[in-house]
């Protein structure tokens, strides 16, 4: 995520300052679970709408302004699609504003960049694409996702994915469906959770709404890998360069027909530790 408000906490609780942090955002963006948890509060907040979520980590993460048609209680998965961006905000630049706090406190304020780090990701898609995916040069660092069946980018038919078994709400063909389940089941063997997705399947709405965001360091609508149901974006501490996680994905993800592919990786012309693709 790109921040562009940091957290600015005042030293005493009556006194001015940023109790949160603001990301680059725009209206009607999807908002994504960073990890599991539940529903805690979906309603208006002076007059903005707020949605307010209790992690699995004992965390309560707010989000302004944005709404969600879950009720509260309703339990979600790591990933999974649980409100929209809406209009307005403090921000002179479209953004989304973050707080956290302990749900064991009174609203003491934390800094939510520390929560999410390096390893997750709250709005998908953000990935920085140019505006043209580089070409691979054919070897095994190359998975040559493309058109199939038919169908246009990032116009394929639900009816034509299958919905990955570890993230709600997150489709591929069924062929890298299957092969990824498989390839997180290793891996939750190996580090005790499956793989964390952030993004999968990416259709031609979305890609537009990126597009808006990103601007010329963004995929150009219907060119996107993502826009095939062939490639995803990972946390887990894959999506570090030299993490535990991301050297056995290098390892063993090609087993499973998942390659991180040349332009990607870290010597790459767009390194990205996040980007993976299925090989047809």
């Amino acid at each position: 995520m790109e921040i562009i408000g940091a957290f600015d906490l005042p030293d005493e609780p009556w006194l001015k300052g940023h109790r949160g942090i603001d990301v680059l955002a725009v209206e009607d963006e999807p908002l994504r679970a960073p990890t599991a948890g539940t529903i805690r509060f979906a309603g208006s907040v002076a007059g903005m709408d707020t949605l307010s979520i209790l992690t699995e980590s004992g965390h309560v993460l707010s989000f302004q302004p944005a709404s969600t048609s879950m009720r509260k209680g309703e339990e979600f998965s790591a990933g999974e699609r649980i409100g929209t961006v809406g209009a307005g905000g403090h921000c002179e630049r479209s953004c989304l504003h973050i707080g956290a706090w302990p749900a064991e406190t009174d609203q003491r304020y934390v800094d939510p960049g520390k929560l999410f780090g390096q390893e997750q990701s709250v709005l998908l898609p953000l990935s920085r694409k140019p505006a043209e995916e580089p070409t691979g040069g054919g070897d095994a660092t190359t998975s040559g996702a493309g058109a199939w069946g038919g169908h246009s980018n990032g116009r394929i038919p639900a009816s034509a994915m299958c919905e990955l078994a570890s993230a709600a709400g997150q489709m591929l063909r069924c062929d890298a469906q299957a092969a990824f389940d498989r390839l997180s089941r290793a891996f939750e063997a190996r580090f005790g959770s499956p793989i964390s997705v952030t993004d999968a399947y990416r259709d031609y709405a979305t890609q537009v709404i990126l597009k808006r965001r990103k601007g010329r360091m963004a995929a150009t609508p219907g060119t996107s890998n993502h826009g095939w149901a062939l490639a995803v974006d990972l946390g887990s501490g894959i999506n570090s360069f030299g993490s535990a996680q991301h050297r056995w994905m290098r390892a063993n993800a090609p087993r499973f027909g998942w390659i991180h592919p040349g332009w990607a990786r870290q010597s790459g012309s767009l390194p990205e530790p996040w980007h993976w693709e299925f090989r047809k």
